[in-house]
């Protein structure tokens, strides 16, 4: 299991304790590493010389991979048994492996945890309209040798210049098209023949977009930079859109409309492209098999809950929270379960589920790594002593594959279930449908 973290193309640590793969390895019996690579302007920056066209990013990830190939077998691993896996920027990271026909043959599985939509930019567009500015911040436009001048800027104040470029460009080496190909006629040009697993936390955006002080859900939605003509869109459709229930106790009618705001965002932001890639995927089998989430049961990590939204309501029997009762369960919620390292973080349990659950997701997580199946097999189970998890999968059944024409995911939540696709409605209004790819958004 290769693990690719994620943090905006700006930030991030193969170190960090959250995504460290020691319980995924003694549990599930797999070799877990973590890639590092470049972030930031250090990790993206073109130029128009035709020769550094931008992607180092990238081309670290496919480093890792080969180094995977020629030495995890050291470690106890097997390099034709490698299964790549990546939150946030690291799930972009994963799509764009998935994408780059660099990276074929270097993995056999993906999983894209939280992956949000972010077409690739035309190498041309992101030099003129973003590498134009880091040269005139430092200075560099007039030098009679930019990537000379660039190199000898301070690395620090490179990254911290009023303008970043972290965001991946079609080179036409390592992606070749705005978004992954996933028509018929990308079959072995890029890594097809790939078993993916792909999802989302239900509230991503409740800790990216800020709590604004408003009743007016037409001001929260332009708040959010979305523009007249989607608001508008959205109010003729309002019954697909309804105030929700508040983050917290306190149901105010500022909670109401911050929800029905997350809401939107999530949907438009990660749910929808995520649902509309799997569909794509699944029907042109170039991803052979997809299976797709969403959790329902997150544990926020402390110090990543700006918006106050994101832990479970503190009562007086659940002094660490109740996450049986209703809160948002935000982008980056899913990691310390999925890694099982919320309780090595030193974060205090819960309730009872909170151990059981990790347990259960970490057995899906590396069922799917060994056997391309996120369902753990019955004999592993019982070999391994895993009553609880066993327990689980037989009350919620397998865990489906995508069928296109009747898209389901798997719940996951304590008692995990099959539920169908949501939000089909909303995605086709704030125009993302799930035929999307189908219908030619590349």
């Amino acid at each position: 299991m290769v693990y690719i973290y994620g943090g905006g193309f700006a930030t991030g640590s193969a170190s960090n304790p959250t995504n460290d793969g020691g319980n995924q390895a003694s549990r599930g019996d797999v070799v877990v590493v973590d890639i590092a690579y470049r972030l930031n302007t250090l990790g993206f920056l073109a130029f128009d010389d035709g020769v550094h066209n931008g992607n180092y990013w990238i081309s670290d990830l496919i480093s890792g991979l080969e180094w995977v190939q020629n030495y995890v077998s050291a470690f106890g691993g097997d390099p034709e048994q490698v299964m790549i896996f990546g939150e946030s920027a690291g799930a972009q990271s994963v799509q764009a492996l998935l994408a780059s026909p660099k990276a074929i043959g270097l993995f056999r599985g993906a999983i894209l945890q939280s992956q949000y939509f972010q077409p690739y930019v035309p190498l041309q567009q992101a030099i003129s309209e973003t590498t134009s500015k880091v040269l005139n911040e430092t200075g560099c436009n007039s030098s009679p040798d930019v990537l000379v001048c660039v190199q000898g800027y301070n690395a620090t104040a490179l990254i911290n210049l009023p303008t970043n470029f972290n965001f991946p460009v079609v080179d036409g080496t390592y992606l070749t098209s705005p978004y992954i190909n996933l028509n018929s006629s990308a079959a072995n040009k890029q890594s097809s023949s790939v078993i993916v697993m792909t999802g989302v936390n239900r509230d991503e955006e409740g800790i990216l977009i800020p709590l604004i002080p408003t009743t007016n859900l037409s001001e929260s939605i332009l708040n959010q930079g979305y523009s007249n003509a989607t608001n508008a869109a959205i109010f003729a459709n309002i019954d697909d859109f309804p105030l929700g229930t508040g983050p917290t106790f306190n149901n105010t009618p500022v909670n109401q409309v911050f929800n029905t705001t997350v809401r939107i965002a999530t949907d438009r932001g990660f749910r929808c492209s995520d649902e509309f890639t799997a569909i794509a995927a699944a029907s042109t089998g170039i991803w052979p098999r997809v299976y797709f989430y969403e959790f329902n049961r997150t544990y926020q990590e402390p110090d990543y809950n700006t918006t106050g939204v994101c832990g479970a309501p503190i009562t007086d029997t659940h002094p660490y929270g109740d996450p049986e009762l209703e809160y948002f369960k935000c982008h980056a919620g899913d990691l310390p379960i999925s890694f099982g390292t919320f309780s090595r973080s030193r974060y205090a349990e819960r309730d009872a589920h909170d151990i059981l659950f990790a347990q259960l997701v970490v057995d899906y997580w590396t069922s799917f790594a060994r056997n391309l199946d996120p369902n753990p097999k019955v004999d592993y189970l019982r070999a391994r002593g895993y009553w609880d998890t066993l327990a689980a999968i037989e009350a919620s059944g397998p865990w489906e594959s995508l069928n296109a024409t009747k898209p389901e995911l798997m719940l996951l939540q304590p008692q995990s279930v099959m539920a169908p696709f949501p939000d089909e409605a909303q995605c086709a209004v704030l125009g993302q449908p799930f035929d999307a790819l189908l219908n030619g958004l590349q």
